[in-house]
């Protein structure tokens, strides 16, 4: 959690969860208060599939309360044989208690293909929340038995009570003339990135062993930031912490993004959205609707298929990761996905063109006022790679490019218990494939998170008597369109939530413990059709939906 004032959210959530259901009003009598949200489902064909149950009721602690993962050895559905149509990941969590907002992830064959948090419980009467994930971009790793591992990190006390019960299974849908089996990745491999942190913000990691025969590359990154930087885009320049060194401002700025560099030439960057956990800022904010992408965090990609041409060439090849700046540390999650040539067994081809920078550009400016400051914090970047393969196929050159636009605004006030922010964040990318001037393959993305916070702590006096009031406005609009030969996939949304909370204790006795909420989606599920949905809650309820 960032700073002073969001260090004390984690201590102050289980706190509001024991706070009687008498002093709120207009729960919806005999409502649940289980998170909902404004999201599409993923849509499931409608076909014959078998279901691979990897953990049923699993508890995230030993008896002891330490600890513990489900794991296994993860075994092909004899019954629904692969290309499939779709994959699915489903997940089912439920947890009573006290507890905090927890991470948690599933690795099957040493690849990531879900990381995320959870929410809080809500007291004595359990909460349950569920996910599902479209996976079938990691089938490579279903065709054989491989190793699995998951669960959730949770830590229990004689307070933290809450232990999270967990049923996770895999669903393969066969393919049929209807739904056929989409393209997919050869190769899908983990790449073990070590956390970084500002002592040490850069890891290098090494590729082995990789296919002789690779036509292009993608990396997947989910990057998850903790302590100060849990939040952070709530971080303030360095001059203004500085400034006022009792204030417990998290610094570093707010603008934050993992570069990459394959064999020390700059690779480009990857952004991440502003996540927030279920416990962060003030915890009624999260209630029953959760933060975008809570549950499922969302990853962003970077194609390296213009250095394919130097994986291609049987030695190992050193991939280094970046955060600067940084200001806590950070857990990078990767996957490469690979497709090879299913004609020829190797390849070639050279990078010939990289602006990529190995570091955006970035502004910060400040101005005190009396009782504190108003800041400024911007960043650009804009990269462009090309390169080529000697395929099968014949020569397929692409070009990839990425533009980042961010600019956040701040003030401080009260002392630093009174925070007010707004930051829009826009990133633009493209990949061609060209075999002479016929284009073979394209994707384009265009991603916009912009996000509002005011909160104030003004009224805290210790941890038995404070005020915590926060509002938060966020969206998530994307764009996206790939075409792949004849095949051309369209999505795009606008996805919004706009939360208030307020959380309050006198002489130790939670006092007011409340919240409202909208959420909205309008746009297209992940078939292409359109959808939309609108949720309104209060009190912990929804209210209205449509």
């Amino acid at each position: 959690m960032t700073r002073l004032l969001t260090l004390l959210f984690a201590f102050v959530a289980v706190v509001a969860l024991a706070a009687p259901a008498s002093a709120t009003t207009g729960y919806i009598e005999n409502g649940s208060d289980d998170p909902v949200s404004a999201a599409p489902s993923v849509a499931r064909p409608d076909t014959a599939h078998c279901t691979v149950e990897l953990a049923r009721d699993f508890a995230s602690n030993a008896p002891d309360g330490s600890p513990q993962t489900y794991s296994g050895t993860f075994t092909p559905p004899s019954a629904c044989p692969g290309p499939w149509a779709k994959v699915i990941l489903d997940s089912t969590t439920t947890v009573s208690g006290r507890q905090y907002d927890r991470a948690g992830s599933l690795e099957v064959g040493g690849a990531t293909i879900w990381f995320g948090t959870t929410q809080e419980p809500s007291g004595a009467t359990p909460t349950t929340f569920s996910f599902s994930k479209d996976v079938t971009r990691y089938s490579a790793l279903f065709r054989s038995p491989e190793p699995y591992n998951g669960g959730i990190g949770n830590y229990t006390s004689s307070v933290y009570t809450g232990v999270y019960s967990q049923t996770v299974a895999l669903t393969f849908y066969r393919a049929d003339a209807a739904h056929p089996a989409p393209a997919v990745p050869d190769v899908v491999r983990g790449v073990p990135i070590p956390d970084l942190n500002p002592g040490t913000p850069s890891r290098t990691v090494t590729l082995s062993d990789l296919p002789r025969n690779i036509t292009s590359a993608d990396l997947e990154v989910t990057l998850k930031g903790g302590g100060c930087d849990e939040q952070w885009f709530t971080a303030v320049p360095d001059e203004v912490a500085a400034a006022f060194p009792g204030d417990g401002l998290c610094a570093a700025g707010s603008y934050r993004e993992a570069s990459f560099a394959v064999d020390g030439s700059p690779a480009g960057a990857v952004n991440t959205y502003p996540h927030i956990y279920s416990g962060g800022i003030v915890p009624t904010l999260w209630r029953p609707v959760l933060a975008i992408d809570t549950l499922d965090m969302r990853p962003e990609n970077l194609d390296l298929t213009p250095f394919a041409g130097r994986l291609v060439d049987g030695h190992d090849h050193q991939l280094t990761t970046t955060i600067s700046p940084i200001g806590d540390g950070w857990t990078v999650t990767a996957n490469l996905f690979l497709f090879t040539d299913h004609h020829r067994a190797r390849t070639s081809g050279a990078l010939t063109s990289d602006t990529a920078s190995p570091r955006a550009s970035t502004h910060t400016a400040w101005t005190p006022i009396s009782d504190g400051a108003t800041y400024e914090v911007s960043g650009l970047r804009q990269d462009s790679l090309a390169g080529y393969m000697i395929t099968s196929a014949g020569r397929i050159d692409t070009r990839v490019s990425y533009q980042r636009t961010y600019h956040q605004s701040g003030r401080v006030t009260d002392g630093g218990l009174v925070q007010s922010i707004d930051q829009s964040d826009r990133v633009v990318q493209s990949s061609v494939s060209t075999r002479g001037h016929r284009i073979v393959r394209s994707s384009s993305l265009t991603e916009s998170y912009p996000i509002s916070v005011q909160f104030s702590a003004a009224a805290y006096v210790d941890d038995q008597n404070f005020s915590l009031e926060g509002t938060v406005s966020m969206a998530q609009d994307v764009s996206s369109v790939v075409t792949l030969g004849p095949s051309r996939t369209v999505r795009g949304w606008a996805w919004t939530v706009d939360s208030y909370g307020i959380l309050a204790r006198s002489a130790g006795v939670t006092s007011e413990s409340d919240g409202h909420s909208t959420t909205a989606y309008t746009g297209t599920d992940d078939l292409g059709q359109p959808y939309s949905r609108w949720i309104a809650t209060e009190h912990g309820r929804v209210v209205a939906t449509r």
